[in-house]
């Protein structure tokens, strides 16, 4: 299980403005992704596919991927302290 606070991507600049870990939350991903990577604890994504660019990053930088989670970008909010399980694939708000 990972925590930390989300950053909502919206478009390839919301990634320029990333400077501490944080866990990502988006429809999909982008290549500019690749100037953070070292600030990312996880990625969530609303699209699911096995060849999609999050899931080639995640597989490459090791890092903890969630795709197909519906809504996510509607339902959390860049600042909010989330948790990440990734072996049962749920995410939730923390304190």
């Amino acid at each position: 299980m990972i925590t930390g606070i989300a950053t909502v991507i919206n478009s390839p600049e919301d990634y320029y403005k990333i400077k501490k870990p944080v866990i990502i939350v988006a429809k999909k991903t982008h290549p500019d992704i690749v100037i953070v990577v070292k600030n990312i604890k996880a990625i969530v994504t609303e699209l699911d596919n096995k060849l999609c660019h999050a899931a080639i990053i995640a597989r490459e930088y090791g890092i903890p991927l969630i795709m197909g989670a519906e809504n996510a970008t509607k339902e959390f909010r860049t600042g909010d302290k989330i948790a990440v399980d990734i072996k049962r694939k749920i995410i939730w708000k923390t304190r």
